[in-house]
């Protein structure tokens, strides 16, 4: 539950286990996806800024569920962000991982499930195979992962935007 402003000002002083696992790249991804992910994050001021400015062109492609398999011979991800345009969950995960990790912001994927429907009568969601989701996370010092939602057909993840929240949920340090 970390604000925006928390994001930004937590640094890159990562750990070594993070940098050991968490920014490793395929050694046969394309170039192209690799400058695209440094170009995207270049003007960023923080890790957090460049997290968004990935995550925000990612939003930008069309969800489609219905895509067929990248033609042989092509990188997924390389086929995803150049050439087919269009994807689901998993597409948009991996891509904004590898992106990140091309511009030294460690990354990882998550997969479970979106919310689901609420259902009134019980007061509850239904969470069907239909709501598997994938999502990236972003390593940040003294928060640990933080979440990421660059699929165009889910909500944006909404962050308090400055001030100070604790470290854990309910405890309140102030006077």
């Amino acid at each position: 539950r970390a604000t925006i402003g928390q994001l930004r000002a937590a640094g890159t002083d990562y750990p070594d286990w993070v940098t050991g696992r968490y920014l490793q790249l395929p050694q046969t991804l394309p170039q192209r996806v690799r400058e695209l992910g440094r170009q995207l994050a270049e003007e960023a001021a923080t890790p957090y800024d460049g997290a968004e400015a990935i995550q925000n062109y990612l939003r930008r492609i069309p969800y489609d569920r219905t895509i067929g398999t990248p033609p042989a011979g092509y990188d997924p991800i390389d086929w995803f962000l150049f050439e087919n345009r269009r994807g689901f969950c998993d597409y948009y995960a991996s891509a904004m991982v590898l992106l990140l990790r091309a511009a030294s912001i460690p990354a990882r994927i998550s997969q479970g499930y979106a919310v689901g429907q609420y259902d009134v009568a019980s007061q509850s969601y239904e969470v069907r195979q239909l709501d598997a989701h994938a999502w990236p996370e972003v390593y940040f010092p003294y928060y640990g992962w933080i979440e990421f939602e660059p699929t165009s057909s889910q909500p944006l993840i909404m962050r308090p935007a400055g001030g100070d929240l604790p470290f854990l949920p309910g405890l309140d340090l102030t006077p």
